[in-house]
């Protein structure tokens, strides 16, 4: 082999060698101190484009899964109200029975207050029940109300019991009969034939008064421009059910929807009105008996529905527990480093490094011989 001090051959591999082993090292050391075998594209491209989809995929089911618990309270707790509401009809039910017995005349007085308590103690719960802002028991939820076009000094919201079936919707009347400096409104129910009176003081400019017609179930929101209202027709148009995403995916299949737009207000349930009246005699409490009963088979029915919905989500939920399971593990399987592996590639590596550099030494003593011929 030729003596040769312009160029070093064994030094350049060594060289090489060394560099190449630098890196697999140092690759080595990036896997071991972060866990993943594929820490950028350039690691495993393919791998790193799958990962990645599967990761956004655990994502959108998790959250999917955060929607699906979240409705199984909302129902849940919908569903709890509804039986606090049966527990009284049924003793409505059994009330009236008592005073439907000619033994009993006496007491009508004494059972019909409490009768008169308990639909009280009922419109309190459906006014009340709410989940997160959302009304579960007054029909309310996801009902809009609008003001006739061209109105002005006004604004109306659904706030309480009344709002129409789904798809269906309930005209009202809002007149003002102002006298004076008092501002008087009327709001009429254009099919019950009822209605409210208010008195509303003019706000100041860029402010607004909320006033609620709570027997008609509205409230309407007035501004300075009070003075300029005319008669309106109000509509309330009933919500549709209110939809929850429960799967990572948009498509019809990955959404279940919940009808949270029924009445369980005394009313509501045909407890009270002036078709019923009190019950004060015995042929009223046979009326409220066969009342009674109708308000329960709605009831009970409604909470098979409800707890058929609570069960669906549990399963929904299970499901997308599994999901989230198998697809966090494929991605593991492709980005997760075998720990004991890389640290076997680590050592070899590291001795690797340690050889070629004594080698890389070597090989530059190597050309300090050519001077040996000088001498």
């Amino acid at each position: 082999m030729a003596l040769t001090v312009q160029t070093n051959t064994a030094a350049i591999t060594a060289l090489k060698h060394l560099n190449t082993n630098s890196a697999n090292m140092n690759q080595s050391l990036e896997r071991l101190s972060s866990g993943f075998r594929v820490n950028n594209a350039s690691d495993d491209a393919a791998g790193f484009a799958i990962a990645s989809k599967l990761d956004a995929q655990t994502q959108r089911l998790k959250a999917a899964s955060m929607n699906a618990t979240q409705a199984q309270a909302m129902v849940k707790m919908a569903e709890a109200g509804i039986n606090e509401i049966q527990n009284m009809v049924t003793r409505i039910q059994t009330l009236a029975t008592q005073g439907a017995s000619a033994n009993n005349s006496q007491e009508l007085g004494k059972l019909d207050a409490e009768r008169a308590k308990l639909e009280g103690a009922i419109d309190k719960i459906s006014a009340s029940t709410n989940y997160n802002g959302v009304s579960l028991l007054n029909g309310s939820a996801g009902a809009t109300a609008s003001v006739g076009a061209g109105a002005t000094g006004v604004s109306a919201t659904v706030t309480v019991q009344g709002a129409p079936a789904t798809g269906a919707s309930h005209a009202y009347t809002l007149e003002n009969v102002t006298t004076g400096a008092s501002n008087a409104f009327i709001l009429k129910d254009t099919v019950a034939g009822t209605q409210q009176a208010v008195t509303v003081a003019t706000p100041a400019v860029g402010n607004t008064t909320t006033v609620s017609f709570g027997s008609m179930g509205l409230s309407i929101d007035f501004d300075a421009n009070i003075a300029t209202f005319t008669a309106q027709a109000v509509t309330v148009t009933a919500g549709a059910a209110q939809d929850f995403q429960v799967g990572a995916d948009n498509n019809v299949n990955n959404v279940v929807q919940v009808s949270l737009d029924k009445d369980y207000s005394a009313s509501g349930l045909g407890l009270s009105g002036s078709a019923l009246g009190a019950m004060d005699t015995v042929a009223e409490a046979k009326a409220y008996i066969d009342t009674a009963k109708t308000a329960l088979n709605t009831l009970i029915s409604n909470r098979a529905d409800l707890g058929a919905t609570q069960n669906q989500l549990g399963f929904i939920n299970a499901n997308l527990a599994t999901s989230i399971e198998q697809a966090t593990a494929s991605v593991s399987s492709i980005k997760d480093a075998d720990m004991a592996a890389e640290m076997a590639q680590f050592t070899k590596n590291q001795i690797l490094v340690q050889a070629g550099t004594s080698m890389l030494a070597q090989a530059n003593q190597a050309a300090q011989n050519v001077l040996s011929l000088f001498r």
